[in-house]
Parts: structure tokens; sequence; C-alpha cells
């Protein structure tokens, strides 16, 4: 009900206004009508036509606009102790100042306390190669980067070294050998992708702190948004990482299965070279 009364009166402070400027507006035209259209014999009262002139406007003034004025300013007055009203809840009621510093103090406090200690500890040196090959690889393979796929590529094989030819090796352990360097590879690219996740997440959780320090009041949820939608994608990279795990797993199940294959292939054969052997 204040609100409305309070809009009201601003309605009728406007139509005053508008009023007090029309009668200013028709007893201006009324003085420049009388001074400038009047017989020449008028024309001889001169200066006093002219004071009397000024004297009615001002009369007008004081008797019209100056209360129209006073309306004015009371209904200014009170739109201005609404304002304070509603300034004083959300500072003291929706969003107390002293709350707000609070939370602020506290982003301040755990950005003091853990941001140090977790960047040292990404930029901790764990690489523990000694040769040429081996510290190349290890350095790819540690640098955090999706772009040097290649560089990767051709560490591993300098350190691990490549498929044996086909005259010096039989087919089956061919097979097995690439596979499994196949798989060592792509599990190497994931883990250097998931690294590179994780300075992206670290990076997003430090503009969040950041923006926790300087966010305006009701901008909280914006930021919840933000940490919730970086979570998810942390989530995402670390199922991907176990699918890797899962897929390095079935892989090694499946060459321990094809050792004993192979087994069984060459013991069948050893069976018919002594059969062979007998018969001759």
């Amino acid at each position: 009900m204040k609100l409305l009364s309070l809009l009201i009166a601003t309605l009728l402070g406007l139509l005053l206004l508008t009023r007090v400027r029309r009668a200013v507006a028709f007893t201006l035209v009324g003085v420049i009508a009388s001074t400038a259209v009047a017989p020449p014999a008028m024309a001889q009262l001169g200066i006093p036509a002219v004071v009397a002139a000024a004297a009615q406007v001002v009369a007008t003034i004081n008797n019209l606009i100056r209360p129209l004025l006073n309306t004015i300013n009371s209904t200014f007055g009170a739109i201005n102790r609404v304002l304070g009203q509603f300034r004083t809840l959300w500072e003291q009621i929706v969003y107390p100042l002293n709350l707000v510093n609070q939370a602020r103090a506290l982003v301040n406090s755990m950005i003091a306390q853990f941001r140090g200690p977790l960047a040292g500890l990404m930029r901790v040196n764990v690489a523990s190669a000694q040769l040429a090959n081996p510290m190349a690889l290890e350095g790819s393979i540690r640098n955090r980067s999706t772009g040097d796929f290649a560089q990767l590529t051709n560490a591993f094989r300098q350190t691990y070294r490549t498929i044996p030819q086909p005259a010096d090796a039989h087919p089956m352990e061919r097979d097995l050998a690439d596979i499994d360097d196949a798989m060592a590879l792509a599990n190497l690219k994931t883990l250097k992708a998931s690294d590179a996740m994780v300075d992206q997440m670290m990076a997003a959780g430090d503009t969040i702190e950041n923006e926790g320090l300087v966010m305006a009041p009701g901008s909280a949820p914006y930021l919840a948004g933000a940490g919730i939608t970086a979570a998810v994608r942390s989530q995402a990279m670390m199922q991907r990482m176990i699918a890797a795990a899962i897929r390095q797993e079935a892989a090694r199940v499946a060459h321990d299965n094809t050792i004993r294959k192979r087994n069984a292939m060459f013991g069948a054969q050893f069976r018919n070279d002594v059969q062979t052997m007998f018969k001759k």
C-alpha cells in the first residue's frame, strides 16, 4: 500500500508540474501579447506597464508555482525515504554486508591456504630417467601437452624398439608386440590429455576463487553453476581414464591368454614333429 501511495503521489506531482508549466507559459504569453499588441496610446505607460506585468508573474509564482514545487519536493522526499528503506532491507536482511564481507574473507583465506601448496605440488619434478631415449620419453609423457603425439610415438619406439621383422619373429609374436605397443601408446596419450585437463581445471578453480572475492550479492548461484560444470567435466575425464585402465586390463588379459594359445600351438607342433621324426 505504501508503494501504491508513493506511485500515486509521484503521478500527482508530475501532473502538477505540468500545470505549473502551462500556467507560467500562459502568463508569459499574456504579458508579451499585452506589451506587443497594445495600441500606441498604451505605450505611454512605458515602465509602469512592464513593472505591473512582472509583478503579476511574481505573484503567479508565489501563489501557484511555489505550493506545487513544495508538493513535488515532498513527493521526492517520500520516494527517497522508501528507497532508503529498500536499501536497508537489502543490506541488513537480504544480503547483510557483514556476512558478505565474512564470506569474502573466507574465500581469501582459502586461496592463501591452498592455492600456493597445490601449485607447488603440480610443479614437483618427479622425472627419474637417466639415459637419452628414456629421458625423451619421460619428458614427453609428463609435459601435459596434447600437441606432440608424434614426438611421443617416436620416443616410445626409440625406448622400447620397433616390432621385429617377419623373418625374426613368429607372426603371433609380432601381433602381440604390435597390440601391446598400441595399447601402451593409447593410454599414454590419454594420460597426457588427462594432465592437460587437470591444468584447465586448476585454472578454472583459480578463476572461480578470484570471482568469489569480487562477486556481487546474488551472483553466487552463477559461480556455483560454473563450479558444478567444471566438476562435471572433471568427472567425465576421470571416467575416460577409468575406461582407459579397463581397456589396458582387457588387453593384458588377452595378451596372457594369447601366450597360452601360443604355448598350445607350439606343443601341438612339437608333437607333430616328434611323430614325424619317429615315422622316419
